[in-house]
């Protein structure tokens, strides 16, 4: 075997594997359409056609079956005609119309004929193996079926040229210019009809021209067919996506915006709260100081209309005095600016006279305060007011929600963590338990927010601003501590919060952060 003779088998290789893989590749696409079969289809005849003549070499050399790949190879040939022409139909987006629907159905009728002098034969005297591989053959002139072959092959191969050139020519009309993808068009069909041209004749030297020209106008056409649908949609997805990364970033810098100008707000309102705070608190104190001087009998005796006049303004003073100080302390801790002076003290010493505080809150209702406080707690490093503070709020608390039953202040040492508090050990985890309404479990979250409470008649009738608690659990948290509850509806509520013994900073002051 000659060097060019093995090159032209492996051409010939080639052509069948990347036309039956251009089939494949086409066929697997989602959107598949007519457009797909009909050039899985031309690709077909075009590897019938390269596969029956690489293998008809082989029956010449004793490979048995040559009637077999004769026949392959000539039905591969004169099926790739109409297929061409169906493709080039779809590919031009010829409308349907009568010369369409005409042209195919004689094309049709060719084929037919094509077929039955294959299966037949008859129009072949002769049939020999050019050295490209090509079939050579002597046709008989006075067989019926050579000239209708002939015939239906010429016209097809004429008329597919055309649908492409009247495509080409209608876009240039229409826009002014013709698109690459009408141009690439344009030259898949010269190329066809050149490899058919070739084709015709009997000797073409030692390369397979036509199937290399044929092959050629297969990518052509799937490289149309898949930048329709596949990569056109893929880079419609692309432009897509690059759009909305860049909306992303767009409202992610609006975004940004916004909240610089959220934190600018809140630090102005934060300051703005301090400072009315501290403007209102001056003639509150003022109110709240004459009242009681007046009160006193200082300024002479008071008729009885006079004194319950003068203890509703106390009261409401001392009520008002308590909202503007609760608002101050949210409004440091939001900005910043809470400063905790933290001495060493003993926890049974800071809860001395604070069960007589809500004495008051109690008055008339058959309850039992009671005060269970470890003999053996260590002394702590707290800021001596807010603790206090932190615990007249829940005992208030409970005092308001409680109508009968006990309100329990209890206090121990942890040296190691229980039931899962976020607080390292040792620690001193401290309590308030009532007997009153109770919180249901779904309203927790809602418990600790600013300005918030529970939903029911009983609270409404207790009043409150709703910072008692959330100002308590902030105050807990600057001293590196926790605060939660636990409840049930109807048995009552039990509030905890756990201080570390050991302090986090050994300075007087520490500045919430």
């Amino acid at each position: 075997m000659s060097a060019a003779t093995a090159l032209t088998l492996f051409l010939k290789n080639l052509i069948v594997a990347v036309s039956l893989g251009l089939m494949f590749i086409v066929l697997l696409q989602s959107q598949r359409r007519l457009v797909n079969w009909l050039f899985s289809l031309f690709m077909l005849t075009l590897a019938l056609w390269s596969g029956g003549s690489f293998l008809l070499h082989f029956a010449r050399a004793g490979l048995e079956g040559e009637a077999w790949w004769q026949g392959m190879a000539l039905l591969g040939l004169v099926t790739m005609p109409q297929a061409l022409y169906l493709l080039a139909l779809t590919l031009s987006e010829v409308p349907a119309g009568t010369f369409r629907t005409g042209s195919v159905m004689l094309g049709f009728a060719g084929m037919l004929c094509a077929w039955i002098g294959v299966f037949v034969g008859g129009y072949v005297t002769r049939m020999d193996i050019a050295p490209s591989l090509n079939l050579v053959y002597v046709p008989n002139v006075r067989s019926f079926f050579y000239w209708s072959t002939l015939i239906y092959g010429f016209v097809q191969v004429l008329l597919s040229l055309g649908v492409i050139s009247w495509s080409v020519m209608k876009t240039h009309r229409t826009t002014g210019r013709v698109s690459k993808e009408k141009l690439l068009l344009g030259l898949g069909g010269s190329m066809v009809v050149l490899g058919g041209a070739l084709n015709a004749f009997a000797v073409l030297g030692i390369l397979p021209l036509d199937s290399l020209l044929m092959t050629g106008a297969g990518l052509i056409f799937a490289r149309l067919i898949l930048k329709e649908q596949l990569f056109d949609p893929l880079r419609g997805a692309h432009d897509q996506l690059a759009a909305a990364h860049a909306q992303l970033q767009e409202q992610a810098q609006q975004l940004q915006e916004a909240n610089r100008r959220l934190r600018e707000a809140d630090r102005l309102k934060n300051e703005f709260v301090a400072n009315m705070s501290h403007e209102l608190r001056t003639p509150l104190n003022s109110i709240i100081g004459f009242a009681q001087v007046i009160l006193n009998g200082i300024d002479g005796p008071l008729t009885d209309d006079q004194r319950t006049d003068l203890t509703a303004i106390y009261t409401s003073g001392q009520h008002l005095l308590n909202l503007v100080n609760g608002i101050l302390d949210l409004s440091k801790i939001a900005a910043g600016k809470m400063i905790l002076k933290r001495e060493w003290i003993s926890f049974k010493d800071l809860t001395l006279g604070v069960m007589p505080t809500i004495l008051p809150l109690v008055e008339g209702k058959p309850i039992e305060l009671r005060e269970e406080i470890a003999e053996d707690l260590p002394p702590l490093h707290v800021d001596r007011l807010r603790i206090r503070q932190i615990i007249l709020n829940l005992l208030s608390n409970a005092a308001k929600f409680t109508d009968r039953g006990s309100i329990t202040l209890r206090a121990e040492l942890r040296t190691h963590n229980e039931d899962d508090v976020p607080c390292p050990g040792p620690y001193l985890l401290c309590s308030v338990a009532d007997t009153g309404i109770g919180i249901d479990e779904k309203d927790f979250p809602i418990v600790f927010e600013e300005f918030r409470q529970v939903d029911s008649s009983t609270t409404r009738r207790a009043g409150g601003s709703g910072l008692g608690l959330p100002i308590s659990k902030k105050f807990v948290e600057l001293h590196d501590g926790c605060m939660w509850l636990e409840s049930k509806v109807g048995q009552g509520s039990t509030f905890y919060f756990a201080l570390p013994v050991e302090p986090v900073s050994e300075g007087q002051e520490f500045v919430s952060s």
